[in-house]
């Protein structure tokens, strides 16, 4: 719905805006901690939107039209005192204090935007519900065992007949969920449902077994909702590499093959096969043990069973080439941490938020690594699916990859950036000696075209990217 769009909007910009006002706001309290006048604390840049001083105050706090950053202007700063000022006591500038005091002030703002990520995805982690899709473990016992169902047009009553005789146990559908073993294949990670998939193709008056075998992937467009099994499917060419002992353990005898010339798997266009043919799927069932809670016994999908056709687990092509299947469905599975289970999953998705942005920064210096930059564009596009994939904890991980990102970015020794600052100042300071204010002016002004170019450039990729 085009409100959902809206909706999603307003969060990136909120989302931005706190972030660039947290980064401007560690400036300006480290500034006035070591009592250096402040003339202006911005959001955005441009024409200004709204202005105002507390009374008896020194500085302006103002938010502009172009929210793609802001500033703290300082006096020694370089430049001219603004309009409207007088010029303050020498010993108030920007210059006068010692060099460590000034290098506090300039990695006060990602230091704040480092904390902030932080917060965000312990919030995430701590507040909100974590979606499962996943086991990865073996049950231990009798009434736990994994049982696996071949469901397809001869055996698709075995899964029900199983079903109807554990009900002398207290069973029902609802308590069995379906086993999904995570493979790692290069810098992907892939849910398996099947791995010994084959296309059942019309010969005749019969269907047999197609030569080419594949991987089936669990892929679902969402994990916040009650979805069909068939629309979850995504089918990979079966790779030769080594299976892991720990998957081979579980049933798993093939990896998804990875054939795209960038590195990026590329899935089955099931255009190639006639309207009608169709797949089976040996699908590994596990029933929660009485008394056990879903998150302790089960991180996985429930599988819910309508009906009792012969066909419940037969995968044919519709018209539009695209698995159906009405009789299972995948109802959500979530559960809350404890206060101990958030600080845990915390202490393992901040580091893996760190090292997906550094891998992100060297990605940009590979052959099609601009593809990889996103805007504020790229940045809503990608909410509904990340919302999807793990409700509000994940778009708290995400805004704290975000902030996160916008420390390291601002990090880096790029003229127009904190880290070019700190290091002209640390270089003042070994040196003992002060840099060109001409030099300095002017790679400034070269690097906001640069960093302004490459926003722009960003905008019309991501804008190209929708259609």
């Amino acid at each position: 719905m085009w409100y959902e769009y809206v909706l999603y909007i307003l969060i990136v910009i909120v989302m931005l805006a706190v972030m660039i006002s947290i980064h401007e706001a560690g400036h300006l309290a480290m500034a006035k901690l070591f009592h250096v006048y402040c003339f202006e604390y911005s959001i955005g840049f441009g024409p200004k939107l709204l202005k105002v001083k507390r009374k008896n105050g020194e500085t302006y706090f103002s938010i502009r039209a172009v929210p793609l950053g802001g500033y703290v202007s300082m006096y020694g700063e370089g430049g001219a005192v603004p309009e409207g000022f007088e010029t303050p006591a020498p010993e108030r500038s920007l210059e006068a204090i010692a060099k460590w005091k000034k290098c506090i002030i300039l990695v006060a703002g990602v230091t704040l935007n480092l904390i902030l990520g932080m917060v965000l995805i312990y919030i995430g982690d701590a507040a909100f519900p974590v979606y499962y899709y996943a086991h990865s473990g073996i049950a231990d016992d009798a009434t736990s065992q994994m049982i696996s169902v071949t469901l397809d047009s001869v055996y698709g009553n075995e899964l029900l007949s199983y079903i109807d005789v554990q009900k002398e146990e207290g069973y029902t559908a609802k308590d069995y969920y379906v086993h999904i073993p995570v493979a790692q294949v290069d810098s992907f990670t892939f849910p398996i449902l099947d791995s010994e998939v084959h296309f059942m193709v019309k010969e005749g008056d019969i269907y047999v077994p197609g030569q080419e075998r594949y991987v089936a992937v669990y892929s679902p467009s969402t994990l916040v909702a009650t979805h069909t099994m068939a629309s979850s499917i995504a089918l990979y060419p079966a790779s030769e590499a080594k299976v892991p002992e720990n998957l081979s353990a579980l049933g798993v005898t093939a990896l998804p093959q990875i054939t795209d010339k960038e590195g990026k798997p590329t899935k089955l266009d099931t255009k190639i096969y006639a309207e009608g043919d169709y797949i089976d799927l040996d699908l590994t069932l596990v029933p929660l043990k009485k008394g056990d809670s879903i998150k302790t016994q089960y991180e996985g999908h429930r599988l819910v069973v309508d009906g009792t056709e012969t066909k419940a687990g037969r995968y044919a092509l519709n018209k539009d080439k695209a698995f159906v299947n009405d009789q299972i469905n995948l109802e959500v599975i979530s559960a809350y941490n404890d206060f101990a289970g958030g600080w845990r999953m915390w202490a393992q998705d901040f580091p893996d938020a760190c090292t997906m942005i550094v891998r992100g920064f060297v990605s940009l210096f590979q052959p099609g690594g601009f593809q990889n930059l996103s805007g504020i564009i790229g940045i809503t596009a990608a909410m509904p699916q990340i919302s999807a994939s793990g409700g509000a904890r994940l778009v708290f991980f995400f805004a704290g990859m975000i902030s996160i990102n916008l420390a390291f970015f601002n990090l880096l020794p790029f003229p127009g950036l904190d880290g070019w600052q700190l290091l002209i100042t640390v270089v003042e300071g070994v040196c003992k000696k002060k840099v060109p204010e001409k030099f300095k002016t002017v790679m400034t002004l070269i690097g906001f075209v640069l960093l302004f170019g490459l926003m722009l450039a960003v905008v019309v990729k991501d804008i190209i990217a929708l259609f």
